[in-house]
């Protein structure tokens, strides 16, 4: 499924009449472009060099909900790319 269908479920004429915020965040976070996970990875990268530069507690929380965050967007980055969608023709020869 392609970037354009899946958002395309999120506000097409199947999509939920009145989603919960953690719904909406959760499709959100699936339907990032592959621009702005590559931006979140290379900060999940920064913090985690921040980190261990400065040995503050409160950062290693920070960096591990940044890097959860991180590894779902990348989840449903590479869920989309491997599920055929609209335009996406698989032959197998």
């Amino acid at each position: 499924m392609d970037l354009l269908s899946y958002k395309e479920l999120e506000n097409g004429p199947e999509a939920p009449k009145d989603p919960s915020l953690g719904h909406r965040a959760w499709r959100w976070l699936l339907s990032l472009s592959p621009t702005v996970v590559t931006f979140m990875v290379a900060l999940s990268i920064g913090l985690l060099m921040v980190e261990v530069q400065t040995e503050w507690d409160p950062m290693i929380g920070l960096m591990a909900f940044f890097w959860l965050l991180t590894f779902i967007a990348l989840v449903g980055m590479v869920a989309r790319w491997a599920t055929p969608g609209r335009g996406r023709h698989r032959t197998v020869g």
